[in-house]
């Protein structure tokens, strides 16, 4: 005789009463959104936080990675080394080495580097009531102008209150960053949280290097044990197309910023621009966003340029724009090459949904992760195409051809 648990009846019971139950959760959540949604918030948030240096450690990890298996290659090579033993030694040597780079890096930056970039802010906030002098005597000189030209007087009145010089004054009261002191003591309360758990995280990054292929084993075992073996296949192959995809796009986009810092450093130096390291810095940075992150790094370098006169601001943005065009043509192509492989609308597209949802982080990494989406769905659409025997092949964007209709196939041929 069967349990009463195994009957049929109750089995229907059961479902029966999850769906009510369910049901009326659903109900409750929807009717009391504006109650339940920050502290559902506030709960994941701290969840998050309790996880944040393991978080930090497998991303650390993540990005040390080619670095350590770079040097342990070449170190294998250079010992002939054979064994178990020789192998963890070397690992452990080549994670040592690769701290040593970073940190040593680090020092070096902030022990030549940051000085100047201070220097050159604290300049630029010396000189910043000149600057604004000067911007509200080119205002008032446009309100004239103007009022001497155009009749009429809604359209003169209209301008006028849009280009006041009096709104400048709003700009030296924002000028002595009040507001900004309040931001700078409440991250300074959070640093030693973001520190300790920085700390946390290099720890755990060491030791899942160093133990890697353990991990990757596991991950597998967990795969195939959930899923089917198919199944299984395509989510490892997703994920090793995934981390290529993304490794390459951020090594050699970072490669690619430092050598256009490096160009804009020099030629800034060599135009006497005061600003030559700051700005340098800015366009460097910024150039790690495709697209979208020269034209923004180039703001801030023209701005800043204008108050040492319009002939210097014109310099610095032609200036900018080829090295932008230099970049975009030859040197981003050489670096990069393939290693995103989607068009501009699709970049364009995922910076700016990456960047709605996530920032700049989000404009930074959305490309690579929109390049694997796509590679995913263009397989699924490959498949099914010949699945109903439909033969239209994926055009390259530089491939121009007549348009001509799909070509079934005949199953009979």
């Amino acid at each position: 005789m069967k349990k009463i648990w195994d009957t049929y009846y109750v089995k229907i019971a059961l479902y029966t009463l999850f769906v009510i139950v369910a049901a009326i959760l659903v109900y409750r959540i929807s009717s009391n959104t504006d109650n339940i949604i920050p502290h559902v918030y506030a709960y994941i948030k701290s969840i998050i936080a309790i996880f944040t240096p393991i978080l930090y450690g497998l991303l650390i990890a993540y990005l040390l990675n080619p670095a350590v298996a770079f040097f342990e290659r070449y170190l294998i090579k250079w010992t002939h080394s054979t064994t178990f033993k020789d192998f963890k030694r070397l690992r452990l040597l080549s994670i040592i080495i690769v701290y040593i780079c970073i940190f040593g890096t680090l020092f070096l930056t902030i022990r030549f580097l940051v000085p100047q970039i201070l220097d050159n802010i604290k300049v630029l906030f010396n000189n910043l009531p000149t600057y604004l002098d000067e911007l509200k005597d080119i205002i008032a000189q446009l309100q004239h102008t103007i009022n001497q030209n155009i009749s009429y007087p809604d359209v003169t009145q209209f301008v006028n209150e849009i280009i006041n010089p009096s709104k400048v004054s709003h700009l030296v009261d924002f000028a002595s960053l009040s507001k900004a002191f309040d931001h700078v003591i409440s991250g300074t309360m959070n640093l030693t949280g973001t520190i300790l758990n920085l700390i946390i995280g290099i720890m755990i990054a060491s030791y899942a290097v160093m133990q890697k292929e353990t991990f990757t084993n596991g991950s597998k075992r967990l795969i195939y044990a959930l899923f089917r073996q198919n199944t299984a296949n395509k989510i490892i192959s997703i994920a090793s197309e995934s981390h290529t995809t993304i490794i390459r796009f951020f090594v050699g986009k970072s490669l690619d910023s430092l050598i256009i810092g490096i160009i804009c450093f020099i030629v800034l130096s060599i135009m006497k621009n005061p600003y030559a390291l700051l700005l340098s810095f800015i366009v460097g940075l910024f150039n790690m966003i495709p697209y979208f992150g020269p034209f923004i790094g180039a703001v801030p370098a023209v701005i800043l340029t204008l108050f040492e006169g319009i002939p210097a601001a014109i310099g610095v943005a032609i200036f900018i724009f080829l090295l932008q065009q230099f970049d975009g043509l030859y040197l981003g192509p050489k670096i990069l090459g393939e290693s995103i492989g989607i068009t501009p609308f699709w970049i364009i597209s995922a910076i700016t949904v990456g960047g709605a949802i996530a920032g700049p982080l989000g404009m930074f990494f959305a490309s690579p992760i929109l390049a694997v989406i796509l590679s995913i769905t263009n397989r699924w659409i490959d498949k099914r195409l010949n699945t109903k025997r439909i033969d239209l092949p994926k055009l390259s964007p530089d491939e121009i051809v007549p348009h001509t209709p799909p070509h079934f196939n005949n199953p009979g041929e």
